[in-house]
């Protein structure tokens, strides 16, 4: 019996059999680049719909993420290696034979707290009293200032919540005031040279209005982070981020809350009692430089001769040939 006999005249081929598509392999795409496609194109015109809002004039410059995440590392990088420790006086072979002898009256043990007092915030100390001609060292606690200013633009309860490390809360509400809508902080990196402002909310729902009144109001170094928590988040889970995620940042593609996201945020600590407080730590830097290699060595096509780039290969060299990557 031919295979066209129930057909009536129609021949019938395994090629043109339609493959019904498995419901539980439907998110599952295949590894193998094949190059520029329609359906990389219609996903990516997906991506930038429900991730995205674009607005036609724009006054204002974007971040992408992975270029602030190269920012942080650089700067903390940079940090790091620049912390000044204090140095202690040396100890004297004669130490222990002093402390053995009794106390005189000018002595140091004669000494009040309320002296003791003033002469530490006087820069008075022990070796001074003993002999004028020693320099103490002096111990350098601060770090020295970032070339960015993180603003989150969310109101305070959102902020103490969650938010991205090291920033500071801006609420939208300072804008709308008619004088004095900058504060203190803000004003040191506004059109300051060699620094810049990042704003961000969730979506951009609020950084873009924020965003264009900043920029209205003569802030020319501003730039916003393009798709805020939510891009961040999907891009890099781990290391960036501080305090359980809003629901908006854990919808997928299809506009569904993720419930695998929703699970792995429960038991999650507010940022604003958080252990670590607003400061990255050298684990929250391990896992973003590795998220950021990956993610660049995907995004960057290979060359003929090798199987990486020449951009991936100098990757994890910037920040150590550059003193001040960031300018």
């Amino acid at each position: 019996m031919s295979l066209a006999s129930g057909h009536k005249g129609r021949t019938s081929s395994v090629m043109d059999k339609k493959i019904h598509e498995n419901p539980r392999y439907s998110r599952v795409s295949s590894r193998l680049d094949t190059g520029s496609s329609m359906s990389k194109y219609n996903r990516k015109v997906e991506d930038v719909k429900n991730n995205y809002k674009f607005k036609q004039g724009e006054i204002f410059k974007r971040m992408k993420v992975s270029t602030f995440v190269q920012l942080v590392l650089q700067v903390e990088n940079y940090v790091s290696e620049s912390d000044v420790t204090g140095l202690s006086p040396v100890p004297d072979e004669n130490e222990e034979e002093e402390q053995t002898l009794p106390p005189t009256p000018g002595s140091d043990t004669h000494r009040t707290c309320d002296s003791r007092f003033s002469e530490v915030i006087s820069g008075v100390g022990e070796m001074d009293l003993k002999n004028n001609n020693v320099n103490v060292p002096q111990t350098v606690t601060e770090k020295p200032p970032k070339p960015y200013l993180l603003l989150d633009v969310r109101d305070s309860d959102a902020f103490d919540q969650c938010h991205i490390i090291g920033a500071v809360n801006f609420p939208s509400a300072m804008l709308s005031r008619a004088q004095n809508y900058f504060t203190k902080t803000v004003l040191e990196y506004v059109n300051k040279e060699g620094k810049i402002i990042i704003l961000y909310d969730e979506d951009e729902r609020i950084a873009h209005a924020c965003s264009t009144t900043m920029i209205e109001r003569g802030v020319d170094n501003l730039f916003m982070l393009s798709g805020g928590m939510k891009v961040l988040y999907s891009k890099f889970p781990t290391g960036i981020i501080r305090g359980p995620l809003p629901k908006l940042c854990l919808v997928d593609n299809e506009g569904k809350v993720s419930k695998a996201k929703v699970k792995a945020q429960q038991g999650v600590q507010p940022a604003s009692v958080h252990p670590m407080g607003n400061e990255f730590t050298e684990d929250d830097l391990d896992h973003l430089q590795d998220t950021l290699d990956s993610l660049l060595e995907s995004m960057a096509p290979p060359t003929r001769v090798g199987g990486m780039s020449r951009a991936q290969s100098n990757m994890s060299q910037r920040s150590a040939t550059s003193a001040c990557p960031w300018k």
